[in-house]
């Protein structure tokens, strides 16, 4: 099979190649996809670049790549479902596995893959598995109820889009922040205020708000502090040091909750959104699709700060 991978930690556009590898054969409890489409996210390109290299399972020589759709080709010993033949999206969580979505084949735990329903496009399906369940779990963390205020910082990108979205589907109103080029974007989204934050301040941003979803993982303790009501929620995209290992203990004695996601794909929340996405409360913001050999150009735009939405590559035919 093809599959991007990289042999030493660097920028994508120096160390990302397609090449050759042979065919995984699924084992006890896993399947094999043969992949349509792959999504991509900041972790992709970060993994890459060595991040988290202590924590992830993303050591060269690697794929690249956590979140898929496509179609089940190869089932391994006791797995019932899905059968062969199946549409599915699926996640391969960089920090339990090697990634490897960008490719014509995934091996994945059967746990990890979930049947898609026929009238939903693959390419929005892929967009699903990382980007629609962390917007949905940051707002379980944050506690996020049904006429509370909540910021989302950085809505412009893939799992800001779909936060906005979820936001407004609880019943809570959404305000959203993006750069000046994002706000036409981040208006077609629906929050009730949106911000340049840029050109205004986190103090000029209509708070407290109820709960802060950080999609950029940018703001500084001073402007959380600022922006989160007494009792609030704050939570980012990815840890921070030496939050990750403080806040558990200073949550006690703080007056608001700070939190980093740990995503958990799950069927009732995957079931969640694709409700959401059949009554239209919910739709995926893919604003580029990429063929498979401008897969790292995909990387490489998300990287630049300018993507927003979600950026899709097309691996291979889905029948």
């Amino acid at each position: 099979m093809r599959a991007l991978r990289y042999e030493r930690f660097g920028p994508v556009s120096e160390v990302a190649r397609w090449v050759e590898v042979d065919d995984p054969v699924p084992g006890p409890s896993q399947v094999r996809v043969r992949v349509a489409w792959a999504s991509i996210n900041p972790l992709d390109w970060k993994l890459v670049e060595g991040q988290f290299r202590w924590f992830a399972k993303s050591k060269p020589p690697c794929g690249i790549g956590a979140e898929f759709s496509g179609v089940v080709d190869a089932v391994g010993a006791g797995v019932a479902q899905p059968a062969v033949g199946a549409r599915v999206l699926g996640f391969i969580n960089p920090f339990q596995h090697p990634p490897g979505a960008l490719q014509t084949h995934a091996l994945v735990r059967a746990d990890d893959v979930f049947e898609a329903p026929a009238q939903v496009a693959l390419d929005a399906l892929a967009t699903l598995p990382v980007a629609g369940l962390s917007a949905l779990q940051m707002c379980r963390l944050a506690c996020v109820q049904a006429g509370q205020r909540v910021l989302v910082h950085g809505a412009a990108g893939g799992v800001g889009s779909f936060a906005v979205q979820v936001v407004r589907a609880l019943g809570a109103s959404a305000t959203a922040t993006g750069s000046a080029a994002s706000q036409a974007f981040i208006a077609a989204l629906g929050p009730q205020a949106q911000f340049d934050y840029r050109a205004q301040p986190p103090s000029a941003w209509g708070g407290p708000f109820d709960a802060v979803l950080d999609c950029a993982t940018a703001l500084a303790p001073a402007d959380i502090e600022t922006l989160l009501a007494n009792g609030g929620h704050y939570v980012s995209t990815l840890p921070r040091f030496p939050g990750l290992l403080l806040d558990p203990l200073l949550n006690r004695l703080r007056q608001t909750q700070h939190h980093a996601l740990r995503l958990e794909p799950n069927r009732a929340d995957l079931q969640t959104l694709l409700a959401w996405l059949a009554d239209g409360r919910l739709q995926p913001r893919i604003t580029a699709h990429f063929e498979a050999a401008d897969a790292a150009r995909a990387l490489a735009q998300s990287k630049s700060g300018h993507a927003r939405g979600k950026l899709v590559v097309r691996i291979g035919d889905a029948t």
